[in-house]
């Protein structure tokens, strides 16, 4: 376990670090100790959504706890209903008390995830093309300006693709490459389904019946239904249980900004998506599917 060290190489907040790599500071190194510990059990049926940052992590978030029933009881707010196992926002005891099935999510390497979790949790994880991603991970600092602070509100595209994306010491949970890769070195595991934004969005019904499929629940077409209408993309947008307007001073937009698939092209110069024919070829070697546009 790594101790927090300060986030000195941009004018970010103070990160921690774990991993060698820089985690948010509402993950601190005492949760990941914590998790190890018989504070947290595991149990046969916690559904946890795994992903890079800005890879559709809400969406499944919202999605998931629907197909699941809403044990809980319907969403108040996203993060507190579905949390982020390795963040404070919610206690291992409020995490205990839940009923099952649960779901979390996480923005982990399988290797930091406890292993009484990865012998006991079914995991989907979701890639988004790193074209969007990055797009979508730029207006996410500028947005969420009371954790990120006044540094990230003026800072240029450019700026931050030299400096925060495309940086492995400065960029949250390193490069999107080879959270990607170490993941699905673990695809032979059959408590792994992996799905894409892409896929998604081209036809969430069918990627949601995969997910009925593969964590074994029944076969129920209302709740289907009723999955595809609260996890539209207006409505999750318009819901201020979802769009987290709570962190972004009421903008609806905010965190839940477009959901689409090729609105890198209006960001991107020719040299920053060039950039990214290696990471995309790491990834498809790796067995990956990756799809910067919905003709791909």
């Amino acid at each position: 376990m790594n101790n927090p060290l300060p986030f000195r190489k941009h004018s970010l907040f103070p990160n921690q670090v774990h991993g060698n790599l820089v985690v948010p500071p509402f993950c601190p190194p005492e949760r990941y100790v914590a998790l190890d510990t018989e504070s947290f059990a595991p149990r046969p049926d916690d559904v946890v959504v795994a992903t890079f940052s800005k890879s559709g992590t809400t969406w499944l978030q919202n999605m998931l706890y629907n197909l699941v029933g809403c044990p809980n009881g319907p969403i108040c707010k996203i993060n507190e209903t579905v949390p982020w196992l390795q963040s404070v926002s919610a206690s291992l005891e409020e995490i205990e008390r839940m009923k099952g099935p649960r779901v979390f999510k996480t923005h982990d390497y399988w290797s930091w995830l406890p292993q009484k979790l990865r012998d006991t949790a079914r995991f989907i994880y979701c890639t988004r093309n790193p074209k969007d991603q990055a797009v979508s991970y730029f207006h996410h600092i500028k947005t969420l300006g009371s954790i990120y602070g006044d540094g990230c509100a003026n800072i240029t595209f450019s700026e931050y693709f030299e400096q925060i994306y495309t940086n492995k010491d400065v960029a949250e949970f390193g490069l999107w490459e080879d959270h990607n890769v170490e993941w699905l070195k673990e695809s032979p595991r059959d408590n792994i389904l992996f799905v894409t934004y892409e896929d998604l969005k081209e036809d969430s019904e069918k990627q949601i019946r995969r997910m009925v499929e593969f964590l074994g629940l029944p076969n129920d077409e209302d709740r289907i239904v009723e999955t595809l209408t609260q996890s539209g993309f207006e409505h999750m947008q318009n819901s201020d249980n979802l769009n987290y307007s709570w962190l972004t001073g009421g903008l609806k937009s905010g965190f839940i900004r477009k959901g689409e698939v090729g609105g890198w092209v209006e960001y991107l110069n020719e040299e920053q998506s060039a950039y990214f024919d290696t990471p995309i070829d790491k990834v498809v070697q790796a067995g990956g599917r990756v799809r910067c546009t919905l003709d791909e």
